[in-house]
């Protein structure tokens, strides 16, 4: 099993990585796990449901309250935000957080299964789960609870901030913290030996050598994934798992397995 020394090696020594060829492998990879990928979406939209109508039902609540009470002006539909707008945002800060923790899990499943597929192995419905076991809790959770701070930065820069200003950092922090946070799942997926910490620095290293790559090769992904919209929309169920696959061939690249033959490593390392 890789070490923190050993991965971070490997990361400082690494070589340069082609772009073409990374986004050819994805596509040919993604044919081979797209039925996996069309799970994990409907295994997030099942999970995501009752969460946003959770959510979301207090607001139509009131705002029935308000068109019974004739207290409701359609041309100024920001009286039913401004009654609880602070509380919405709170409760969605921590649906932010769970979501995280959900999906963390979920998405370094998803990564274990595409390793597998990749080598051909048998793969197991049972597969999407195996990382919901207390063991692994303290990672998953910290890994959310960088996704909850992301958010309350977000937070205090709408509180705080006027709202052009507030929109621009909003997006830049997203846009230079995509990687990273992409990373940090996949480091997860293959290394759940190692630490919180250890997880966030080895992504933060590779995301910082490679930011430009990882990044590129995302927005290609998530257009790619996205011309599932062509099919009504619920094509994207079938595509958008794409979007992961890139993040795991440069980390294969860089970091690589224990489990790959000989023949595998040439070009690799």
């Amino acid at each position: 099993m890789n070490t923190f020394e050993s991965i971070l090696e490997k990361i400082n020594n690494t070589k340069n990585l082609d772009f073409g060829d990374i986004l050819s492998r994805t596509i040919e990879l993604f044919k081979k796990v797209w039925l996996q990928g069309f799970l994990l979406m409907v295994i997030f939209c099942i999970i995501m449901i009752p969460l946003f109508i959770a959510i979301y039902l207090p607001m139509y609540s009131a705002l029935m309250e308000q068109i019974q009470n004739g207290g409701y002006n359609p041309e100024n539909p920001s009286n039913l935000f401004s009654l609880q707008s602070d509380g919405f945002r709170y409760k969605i800060i921590g649906f932010a957080f769970v979501i995280s923790f959900l999906t963390t899990a979920l998405v370094a499943a998803f990564y274990k299964i595409v390793r597998k597929l990749d080598v051909g192995e048998e793969f197991s419905f049972s597969d999407f789960f195996q990382f919901f076991k207390a063991k692994y809790f303290d990672r998953i959770f910290a890994i959310a609870s960088f996704s909850l701070l992301i958010a309350l930065l977000n937070f205090a820069f709408e509180k705080f901030l006027p709202p052009a200003t507030a929109t621009l950092l909003n997006l830049l922090l997203n846009v230079i913290l995509s990687v990273y946070t992409t990373l940090f799942a996949v480091f997860f997926a293959f290394n759940s030996n190692l630490k919180a910490g250890e997880i966030f620095s080895l992504s933060f290293n590779l995301g910082s050598k490679k930011w430009l790559l990882i990044f590129g090769l995302m927005v290609v992904a998530i257009l790619m994934g996205c011309l599932g919209m062509i099919a009504c929309g619920i094509g994207m169920l079938f595509t958008i798992s794409i979007i992961y696959l890139p993040t795991y061939f440069v980390y294969k690249d860089v970091v690589g397995f224990n489990d790959v033959s000989s023949i595998d490593r040439i070009g690799i390392e």
